[in-house]
């Protein structure tokens, strides 16, 4: 039987006690603190590909091998109590929901039930936001609903939950015997609840406190075309998920982390979500929101390569956490503020696209005649397939011996100052479990993941790390007019494989510069022989591309790329020559040459190259070696 997704939808009822799960209600003002009183929610399992690590999802009986939607009965429903001060959500206090389901999980001849949950406020040991802990009828903690989006709606008096990994207990893990879903989203959760708001409640935005630090909501938002500067962190990559595979003869896997990013500058970041638009934004496109890509890498053998590309995932909205100011809009990053998105969600098939729909220098996305309005009527007519605008990676290359393998991830917003600190990376192992895998992590890293192959500042004398910043077209003009069109990276590795043979290992990323790169030449004398070479490129987002071509002409080795094959932004491509021919004494250019008409046409980086006659210099564009 074919499996695919579960669903579970259930509707909640009446109150209960509750657990102190932040600070005492007490010391705060009682107009802050808002209460639930019913509602209706959803939970969504993942029938298609859990069976892989050998999880079976039953439902009334009924094993989950298909799309099911089952109505769940509520025992009670516990009041959830909120601090909200000035109408914004800042965390829970205390409270409980008491829910009965359907469901039994059973793996190896083990079964535990979700019959009974009660969920309880809690905060993440991850980076400290709300979540729920889901206890079964002997208080024993299964599931968490973390990554939660919550908004508190006065008007409406509503309070959401919504697009939350349903994410698996070491608890649950043992008592299945599976350890590998320890960590592991389950699926998603939303919750609708009611929310009883005190009638002299304050939901200006702008709280006394703030008012005291000498804040202000009046003249907000500050955009960047106004020339407040907006600089965004990735301040963390917490679940690197699985998330099935395909059928082939040569299967390959879907894999999807989760994120969270914050405001670190004084400049409001846009949030608005594809074919809408709110009042305060009047610059065109309306439509604009940061865009999360991730990729996959593998450092053995000497070298460093992309297995494979994630499609864009568009951001819809902003959950604004732990701010420094929050003037009450979904659809503004203000200071301060934090996000989350969860691995569920950045596998959502309604707003993962392609990356050629995006201007990367600029952080820019025209949604009409996109991937999601083909017929350019102005609206979403559009959306993934399941693998579709996934980062898939050929599952033979997940257990290459001795290997390291990274994934990163890289919030690109409109107009940030800094693209370096919007990157982050976890080195992972990919380890296969049943027919399934799973990808543990290490610690996560701000920046770049090529920095692990050739670190910044590398003594190596055979090792280089440059970074090409193409200046600005308009360079004198004022922020955001005078950003740079795009950035690169350029590594290098020289290494002696056999007595004599040398092998040059050359690695380009093209961070954000949209005009591409279609050609590489490197210095080689014109009576070197050159023993062998290669080229290696990534599927991303689907696209893989025909192989570049190999040239010389005088002392010049040169990489050609076909039409279909431009180095495009957040890829990198490898480029290998082997030769007899010693590393020259000191460094030689390689020349990038642009795809598209524009000024500099060529981009130049200096490093480690074989010897020539006599070394030959071009000049670059505000080089830094890293």
């Amino acid at each position: 039987m074919t499996r695919q997704l579960l669903v579970l939808i259930f509707a909640i009822a009446l109150p209960i006690s509750s657990t102190a799960a932040d600070q005492d209600p007490g010391k705060r003002d009682p107009t802050t603190l808002w209460s639930t009183w019913g509602g209706a929610g959803q939970f969504e399992l993942r029938g298609d590909y859990l069976p892989d690590y050998g999880l079976e999802i039953v439902v009334d009986g009924r094993a989950a091998d298909d799309v099911i939607e089952d109505k769940v009965g509520v025992r009670n429903l516990g009041s959830l109590k909120l601090h909200a001060p000035a109408g914004n959500f800042a965390g829970f206090v205390d409270g409980r929901l008491e829910l009965v389901t359907g469901i039994v999980l059973r793996h190896a001849g083990r079964e535990v039930s979700l019959k009974q949950l009660v969920a309880i406020p809690g905060v993440s040991r991850e980076n400290s936001h709300p979540v729920l802990r889901l206890s079964d009828g002997q208080g024993r903690h299964l599931l968490t609903l973390d990554h939660l989006h919550i908004a508190a709606d006065a008007g409406n008096q509503l309070l959401t939950i919504h697009n939350a990994d349903v994410t698996a207990t070491a608890m649950l893990a043992k008592l299945l015997d599976l350890p590998v879903i320890e960590g592991t989203p389950l699926g998603m959760a939303w919750l609708d609840l009611n929310l009883h708001v005190p009638p002299d409640a304050d939901t200006s935005g702008i709280g006394r406190d703030d008012a005291q630090r000498g804040l202000s909501c009046a003249g907000r938002p500050f955009w960047p075309q106004d020339g407040n500067q907006v600089d965004v962190e990735l301040i963390g990559i917490g679940t690197v998920a699985y998330q099935g595979k395909t059928g082939e003869a040569k299967p390959r896997v879907k894999v999807a982390p989760s994120a969270t990013l914050k405001n670190v500058s004084a400049g409001d970041a846009v949030w608005v979500p594809k074919f809408s638009q709110i009042g305060q934004y009047t610059f065109e496109p309306r439509d604009q929101h940061p865009f999360l890509v991730w990729n996959m890498y593998r450092i053995a053998d000497g070298r460093i390569e992309q297995l494979g590309g994630s499609g864009v995932k568009h951001a819809f909205l902003t959950l604004n956490f732990n701010c420094t100011i929050d003037c009450g809009s979904n659809n503004i990053l203000w200071p301060g503020c934090e996000d989350v998105y969860s691995s569920g969600t950045n596998n959502s098939n309604a707003n993962q696209g392609p990356r050629g729909d995006i201007d990367p220098a600029g952080g820019l996305f025209f949604s009409t005649c996109s991937f999601f309005d083909p017929g350019c009527v102005g609206n979403q007519t559009n959306n993934s397939s399941t693998f579709e605008n996934r980062l898939m990676v050929d599952e033979a290359e997940l257990d290459t011996p001795d290997a390291q393998y990274f994934l990163d991830s890289w919030y690109v917003v409109q107009h940030d100052v800094d693209i370096f600190n919007s990157m982050g990376y976890h080195p992972i192992t990919p380890t296969e479990i049943g027919t399934g895998w799973s990808f543990s992590t290490e610690p996560f890293v701000s920046g770049a993941a090529v920095e692990e192959w050739v670190a910044v500042n590398d003594p190596d004398p055979l090792a280089d790390h440059v970074e090409i910043s193409v200046a600005s077209e308009t360079p004198g003009a004022a922020y955001p007019d005078n950003q740079p069109q795009g950035h690169l990276r350029v590594l290098a590795r020289a290494v002696e494989i056999a007595p004599g043979i040398w092998r040059y290992n050359y690695a380009a990323m093209n961070l954000d510069f949209s005009r591409n790169i279609d050609r590489i030449d490197i210095p080689f004398d014109a009576g070197a022989t050159l023993l062998q070479s290669e080229f290696r490129s990534p599927v991303v987002d689907g696209v893989a591309g025909d192989p570049w071509t190999i040239s010389r002409s005088g002392n010049t080795l040169s990489f050609v790329a076909p039409a279909n094959n431009t180095l495009r932004w957040f890829s990198l491509y490898n480029f290998e020559i082997e030769t007899s021919v010693p590393p020259a004494d000191r460094p030689g250019t390689l020349v990038l040459h642009a795809a598209e008409d524009g000024s500099p046409s060529t981009l130049s980086a200096n490093l480690v190259v074989p010897g020539l006659g006599e070394a030959i210099f071009v000049d670059g564009f505000e080089q830094t070696s890293r």
